[in-house]
């Protein structure tokens, strides 16, 4: 059983939806003062009645006006359980089916079919106007749904109608639940006292008093004062009641019609919607890129239909679309949209939302219309490899629950069943999935294979260079996290921070080798005063083979000079000597020691400096903490 259904109304302007609502509830949802003059409805109104066993069930009166009919749409996206009403005089109107054609196309499966203003017709014209409905509703979800006679004047039908309706709201099937919360906003006003209210109904989740909330688009940061359902407090609010939220921390001015109540992670506005779309057999045909206007929830905006591998839809059929929209929505995987025309104004289809994001989709690539017809389906591990495979870099559980629109425990179930194919690791505070290892890996290795042909004498590329290359989005951390993960088993090494193809070897050619000798003869004869960097380069192209020497740690380089190891390690070997008989050390001793100029002797000290074995204080050095035998 589930309690917490709504029930709404639809159908042709002054066939007595109002009147209907307020024999069942006592309760008058025209609230308008030109609602009362004109004896319409023309915005949504909303009640509540009690049922038979004590519960209560919430009511949304629509307009029917084909003026209004966007504002019937705005209420629409939360029924549950329709009553479709058509006035014995009348029989169907326009209204009537372009109002029954939008419940289809929202997916509403469940209704009652109400006969009002019996008492203005004889038998002969009531049974003329059952034959009227029996005709317009063949085919559709209310063929077989009960017929009811209803006179708000003498009262006929009206207990009858409550003990159905009764039932059919028991009956119903429950919509289904997600992690996050979400109430779209058809109403919002001032109430003396208490501030800025909203209403609407909330399709998931769960609102508590105290909560803080978005209003989405905007990004407006609210909190959540008080709740009531059905005209009574509550302390917290279900998936599928109508809700009166009254927020602290924003002005009424900040809020409209369209927006989404929102709590949780996983949601985000977007301006592209990809969905199934079916065509009325009545409208014309849409070509791509047709211009319409787009309704879902609450909201209504400007966008063009983008056909995905035809060229068009026809009446009465169906195909992919892509909505791209002028102003973002909040929507979800699952939720039903309604398109009307730019120009005359009128329903012309609708259907079920695929994908909602950012990036536009190609019209042409067949792997689009497949890969949407795979996430058409919904599988949670499906729909997670998809997404995984597009990005084609890891994507962190939060960007994953955006995209996918699952539930928390759907998108670990999935992950969990796809340990196979899934890399996953931990990085900057989060989890991060990547279903591409062994195409990364190919991808890497051929990026490598590049750097040692272009690069022979380097040992290995930056690793900095590679995440750059490879995965620009994904943070240095997170890199480094992956790399952990993806280079076990493999043939690739990491060389400190840099990486290389495990057969990959620096080779000289017999010209290099031999200038390599020469160099390092240079520098060893001249340990603590070595020549100048452009005294170096006189012997030939030496700068590919000082920095393989420098990786190889044959010589060192520092503040421009070049000075062979064994300087390095002969002047390490003084300074441990000197700071076993002495705790303090000047440029002066130093240069002394090693018989060269300060021009050689500050560039040494600044190296050990930035190694850790000794240590600046003022004019003077210490011993630092890597001194070999020294205690720092």
């Amino acid at each position: 059983m589930n309690n917490n259904l709504i029930i709404g109304t639809a159908g042709h302007v002054d066939h007595g939806k109002s009147a209907l609502i307020r024999a069942l509830t006592g309760i008058e949802t025209d609230r308008l003062k030109q609602e009362k003059q004109r004896g319409i409805t023309i915005e949504l109104g909303f009640a509540w009645f009690d049922l038979p066993d004590g519960r209560r069930a919430g009511i949304i009166d629509v307009p029917g006006h084909e003026r209004f009919v966007k504002n019937m749409l705005a209420g629409a996206a939360g029924i549950d359980v329709v009553l479709l009403v058509v006035a014995a005089d009348e029989g169907v109107m326009p209204q009537t089916r372009e109002h029954l054609a939008i419940l289809q196309l929202l997916g509403v499966e469940t209704g009652i079919v109400v006969i009002t203003k019996t008492d203005l017709v004889d038998e002969e014209m009531l049974e003329l106007a059952e034959a009227d409905i029996e005709e317009a509703l063949a085919g559709t979800f209310l063929e077989q749904a009960p017929r009811v006679r209803v006179s708000v004047v003498t009262g006929q039908g009206l207990e009858e109608l409550r003990e159905i309706l009764a039932h059919t709201v028991t009956a119903a099937s429950p919509r289904p639940r997600r992690s996050f919360s979400r109430l779209p906003v058809d109403r919002v006003f001032v109430l003396k006292g208490f501030g800025t209210v909203i209403t609407g109904t909330l399709l998931d989740g769960s609102l508590r008093e105290g909560d803080q909330v978005l209003l989405m688009p905007g990004e407006i940061t609210a909190r959540v004062r008080q709740l009531q359902v059905h005209g009574n407090h509550v302390t917290e609010a279900e998936p599928g009641q109508r809700v009166a939220v009254n927020l602290a921390g924003i002005e009424r001015q900040e809020i409209h019609r369209g927006q989404v109540l929102f709590k949780g992670q996983g949601l985000e506005p977007v301006d592209k919607i990809a969905g199934r779309f079916s065509l009325l057999p009545s409208a014309p045909t849409l070509a791509s890129n047709t211009r319409i206007r787009f309704h879902s929830g609450s909201s209504e905006t400007i966008g063009r239909a983008v056909v995905l591998g035809e060229d068009q839809v026809e009446p009465g059929s169906d195909g992919l679309v892509q909505f791209r929209l002028e102003e973002p929505v909040v929507a979800v995987r699952g939720d039903r949209y309604v398109i009307r025309s730019w120009s005359p104004v009128t329903t012309i289809g609708g259907g079920e939302i695929i994908e909602a994001g950012r990036h536009r989709l190609s019209r042409r690539k067949p792997e689009v219309v497949d890969s949407l017809l795979l996430r058409e389906e919904g599988e949670p591990r499906s729909l997670v490899l998809s997404y995984l495979d597009e990005a084609s870099r890891p994507l962190s559980r939060r960007q994953l629950l955006t995209r996918a629109h699952l539930a928390p425990a759907e998108l670990d179930q999935a992950l969990t069943e796809l340990a196979d194919h899934v890399l996953s690791f931990q990085a900057e505070g989060e989890d991060w999935h990547f279903s591409q290892g062994a195409q990364l890996l190919v991808q890497l290795k051929e990026l490598l294979a590049k750097w040692h042909q272009e690069n022979p004498l380097r040992q290995g590329m930056p690793r900095e260079e590679v995440r750059t290359r490879l995965l620009p989005d994904l943070g240095s951390r997170g890199f480094s996290a992956l790399l952990e993960q993806l280079l076990l088993g493999s043939d690739i090494k990491m060389l400190g921070q840099e990486l290389a193809l495990a057969e990959h070897k620096v080779a000289l050619s017999a010209e290099q080798a031999q200038l390599q000798d020469k160099l390092l003869h240079a520098l060893q004869d001249n340990l603590f005063s070595p020549p100048e960097r452009s005294e170096l380069d006189k012997l030939g192209p030496v700068a590919p083979i000082l920095k393989l020497l420098a990786q190889q740690g044959s010589i060192v380089i520092t503040g421009g000079m070049v000075f062979a190891r064994e300087a390095v390690e002969e002047a390490e070997a003084h300074l441990r000597k000197h700071f076993q008989l002495e705790s303090q050390l000047t440029l002066a001793q130093f240069r002394d020691f090693l018989g060269t100029s300060r021009k050689y002797a500050l560039p040494l000290l600044e190296y050990f400096d930035g190694a850790g074995i000794t240590r600046r204080r003022g004019d003077v050095r210490i011993a630092g903490p890597n001194l070999k035998g020294m205690k720092s």
